[in-house]
């Protein structure tokens, strides 16, 4: 699968990358909201995994952002600051799934095998 990731905090994004690379995905990286929508204007990704914090907008935006540029895209919100409301609007405007920091690679790769079960793309690992 095509995988973009989008999170300002350097360690998470490599851990992900690692994760998904070494399960076979190809991935991108984007450090801001902005970034991460120039992106996706430039390639069609199969899973969207983005923080709620970014540097330069809210990442509920960005996913209503996402969500109408490309609807058959999975988005999975991540943050460390996870309430049942925002998970509930996360999920209200579009998200596949929300997920709160720190998590396990195995909470990332089965959320990864779910996806690729929707879209007809098997994991590689």
């Amino acid at each position: 699968m095509e995988v973009l990731i989008i999170d300002d905090e350097q360690s998470i994004t490599d851990a992900l990358q690692i994760i998904l690379s070494d399960s076979g995905h190809t991935v991108t990286v984007a450090a801001t909201g902005r970034e991460g929508l120039n992106q996706a204007g430039r390639k069609r990704y199969d899973l969207t995994i983005t923080d709620l914090r970014l540097p330069d907008m809210s990442g509920l935006d960005l996913l209503s952002l996402l969500r109408r540029r490309e609807p058959s895209c999975f988005i999975i919100v991540i943050t460390a600051h996870g309430t049942p409301e925002i998970a509930e609007e996360s999920l209200r405007r579009g998200a596949f799934h929300f997920l709160c920091k720190p998590f396990q690679p195995a909470d990332i790769l089965a959320l990864i095998d779910e996806v690729s079960t929707k879209t007809g793309r098997p994991t590689l690992d």
